[in-house]
């Protein structure tokens, strides 16, 4: 989750690629992408925006105002803006932005290929300035592993240079250090780390598979954030996640999707311990949508640094996990003992047998340490049956699912609003969530279909060929203080992609 000032806001976005567009690729490693930003104003009054646009190892600034000169964003409203629309930003562009206003901000990168046969929207979220630290954990970290690489950007949020050291640690040979490398990374730019060049690694012209995680630490006194894409080597498939600072890193890590053949999806979780130097045992609860347990998977070990793969269709104890959906719980068995958490969702059934709108889908999302009782999606969207299916639709009509996780040992009522584009009403979803569970909610279920200007049938899509519409999840009168979590996955026809709902004050 992400921390909100109330007053001057500052987002820090370190987009893992970004690039110009070509005519054909091989896969998503060597496509080229272009980013979108959506983004909701959650203060109380209007706002102006301000973005900076800085590419990798410069220090000059790309100034852009996406709303126009003078112009504000209404409180509760959302926007977007395409950055290959941006003055001054070339074809080629690979750096990082940061957006400034007066009131919070909440706002989701959405990168995406316009190569032919790419589907994929990528999605993560921006950063608050609490955010940085001196030192982010990137938990998964892939070289021509399970036919996917990693691609991750450390990002400088201070107006003086830094030394980045980058400790990379071997997942597959008992989680040894692999290599230590030093990067300085410019005032306020960034610097992108590529899994398969060894000028980037340190790991050394020999290896070329690699299974690990990461962790980037800086010089006191000064921050960073991280981001990070994992991209198919063989298939026109990727994802986007953000790296956790070591605060975000707890003893309890929250995951609001669990799934094993349920939508012809499995989840995946990378699990690291977030200490230099202690080993951790880790145990991980399975919960009904009843809020029962399910299963208990572990206790397994982790080394400094390390990693650790679960899957949740095999827990240890050997239940029968087909046909579940519910949520996860992963503890330490030492409350002084941290862990950071990468949750994934594909298809990986048996060969041919996956729902063909399910196919590609592959998804990437952050465990959470704690809960909060208000909490916001800025990028929330629902297609009509005609135009979602159509085979024409390669991406550009998309529908989100969210999944609510309740943090409390009791059941819990949870208001979920739908706003459009001017920050309208458009419909509440009261959700009766059982107690350490979670329940789900999307636009057509909530009945914000069509509001304001709205396609018939649609949420987010307007007659005039504009876009925008989010969500504000509050805990109910009825249990005022009660904390939650949820994950929001982007469907498209046959791929998707996740991304946290974020603090909202």
């Amino acid at each position: 989750m992400k921390k909100l000032f109330s007053l001057a806001l500052v987002l820090a976005m370190a987009f893992a690629v970004f690039g110009g567009i070509s005519t054909a690729s091989a896969s998503a490693r060597t496509a080229s992408w272009v980013v979108s930003i959506t983004y909701q104003n959650v203060g109380s009054s209007a706002t102006t925006v301000e973005v900076d646009f800085y590419e990798e190892g410069s220090t000059t600034p790309i100034m852009f105002e996406p709303l126009g000169t003078g112009n504000t964003l209404a409180a509760g409203a959302g926007a977007s803006f395409f950055i290959g629309k941006v003055s001054g930003v070339s074809e080629g562009f690979r750096g990082n932005a940061v957006m400034k206003s007066q009131q919070p901000l909440v706002a989701t990168v959405v990168q995406f290929s316009q190569d032919p046969g790419f589907k994929m929207r990528l999605l993560s979220n921006a950063f608050q300035s609490s955010d940085g630290s001196t030192q982010y954990l990137v938990s998964t970290t892939l070289l021509n592993k399970f036919s996917r690489t990693t691609v991750f950007s450390i990002q400088n949020t201070q107006a003086t240079d830094v030394t980045a050291t980058v400790n990379f640690y071997d997942a597959d040979d008992n989680g040894k250090l692999a290599s230590t490398i030093d990067h300085t990374v410019k005032a306020n730019s960034s610097k992108y780390i590529e899994l398969d060049n060894t000028a980037d690694t340190g790991l050394g012209a020999g290896v070329t598979v690699f299974n690990g995680s990461a962790i980037i630490t800086v010089p006191t006194g000064n921050a960073v954030v991280a981001a990070a894409s994992e991209l198919y080597t063989d298939r026109d498939v990727a994802a986007n996640f953000e790296g956790l600072p070591v605060a975000g890193a707890a003893n309890t890590m929250y995951l609001a999707t669990a799934l094993c053949e349920t939508f012809s999806l499995d989840t995946f979780y990378a699990v690291q311990n977030s200490s230099l130097t202690d080993a951790t045992k880790i145990t991980v609860t399975y919960k009904n949508l009843d809020g029962s347990t399910k299963a208990t998977d572990g206790p397994y070990d982790i080394g400094p640094g390390q990693k650790k793969s679960i899957n949740t269709c095999k827990p240890s104890d050997l239940t029968n996990m087909t046909g579940f959906s519910g949520a996860a719980t992963i503890t330490t068995d030492e409350a002084s003992d941290i862990i950071t958490v990468i949750g994934k969702a594909q298809c990986s059934v048996a060969p041919g047998t996956c729902a063909s709108d399910k196919v590609d889908v592959f998804t990437a999302f952050l465990g959470e340490s704690q809960g909060y009782s208000k909490i916001a999606m800025p990028f929330v969207r629902w297609g009509s049956d005609a135009r979602f299916n159509d085979p024409g639709n390669t991406g550009g009509v998309q529908r989100a699912f969210i999944a609510i996780q309740n943090l409390e040992s009791s059941d819990i009522k949870v208001d979920v609003k739908y706003y459009d584009k001017n920050g309208g009403l458009a419909a509440t979803d009261v959700l009766d969530i059982a107690a350490n569970s979670k329940g789900n909610t999307n636009a057509s279920k909530a009945g914000a279909l069509g509001f304001g200007g709205m396609n018939p049938g649609e949420f987010g899509y307007y007659t005039d060929g504009s876009f925008g519409g989010s969500v504000i999840a509050e805990a109910n009168s009825a249990n005022p203080t009660a904390k939650f979590i949820a994950v929001v996955r982007v469907q498209h026809p046959g791929a998707g992609e996740d991304y946290n709902a974020v603090l909202s004050p």
